[in-house]
């Protein structure tokens, strides 16, 4: 008999611990829960003026043709790219940074980018990757302060931007965050531009000038429609030099340079945005 109540006890205390653990699992994920849906919310709701009108319509593509972008400026060699642009009478697309390169003018050449018929569009303020894609609401004050800045130096509201090492698989964010930043930049209605040629001149050093030609001339064979990743920071003085000389190659086999616009395709990588 005692054993009887003894043990009724023990399985009454049970139940009840078990009980109580599953109540405070459950409260424990309702908060997360609300936490997250809130976080969701607060996102949304910042910077109430970062929206353009979504594009859902692209200009058709004919013939061959290859975009050229320079990501990371403005510096001295943004400068040295514009002048072989206007020489040759090509337009090319700048995601630029708000980084100061030293003895220029940011902002002047962010005017002359656009007051020479070229593209500028938003890479990242400050290209720290740990801090931007550390969360959603990082990535979006970052944004906007390069958003900013190029409104004030040139008048231009763009609508295109490229991320920071690309849309996917970047190791400096977890692949939900990136995934909840490019929905919600989609929502905005801005529209971001991968590649499918890099030149190669993303290494820590500088890549020799005839590498940099070869790379992109090999690289463009058999593509119809080419968007050449380059970088024109302070180092990259042979991505500069390379200018000229890919112009006249590419130009010599059939290919047009364009700007990327809003009413450009994007070349983007693959993801599982649409999946749930």
């Amino acid at each position: 008999m005692f054993c009887l109540i003894k043990c009724s006890k023990i399985k009454i205390l049970t139940v009840t611990a078990v009980a109580a653990c599953c109540g405070l699992l459950w409260g424990v994920g309702q908060f997360f829960l609300s936490a997250n849906t809130m976080s969701d919310s607060a996102y949304k709701d910042l910077y109430p003026d970062m929206y353009v009108e979504p594009t859902d319509v692209f200009e058709k593509e004919e013939g061959k043709v290859v975009y050229y972008t320079f990501d990371d400026g403005p510096s001295k060699n943004t400068i040295a790219i514009l002048d072989t642009l206007k020489e040759k009478g090509v337009k090319a697309t700048f995601f630029v940074t708000g980084q100061e390169s030293p003895g220029v003018d940011s902002d002047a050449i962010l005017k002359r980018i656009v007051d020479e018929g070229h593209s500028i569009g938003m890479h990242t303020y400050s290209h720290e990757y740990g801090d931007i894609y550390a969360s959603v609401e990082n990535y979006l004050a970052d944004f906007h302060k390069i958003r900013e800045k190029i409104f004030t130096a040139t008048g231009v509201e763009p609508k295109i931007f490229r991320f920071p090492g690309g849309s996917v698989k970047n190791s400096f964010a977890s692949p939900s965050v990136q995934k909840a930043i490019r929905i919600e930049m989609r929502r905005r209605g801005y529209i971001y531009y991968d590649w499918n040629l890099v030149s190669g001149d993303d290494k820590s050093y500088m890549t020799d000038t005839d590498t940099l030609i070869r790379n992109i001339v090999k690289g463009a064979k058999d593509k119809d429609k080419v968007i050449i990743l380059c970088h024109d920071d302070t180092m990259r003085v042979s991505t500069a030099q390379a200018v000229g000389p890919v112009i006249d190659q590419l130009t010599a086999q059939g290919y047009r340079f364009e700007k990327l616009t809003e009413k450009v395709q994007p070349i983007q990588f693959n993801n599982n945005d649409e999946k749930e």
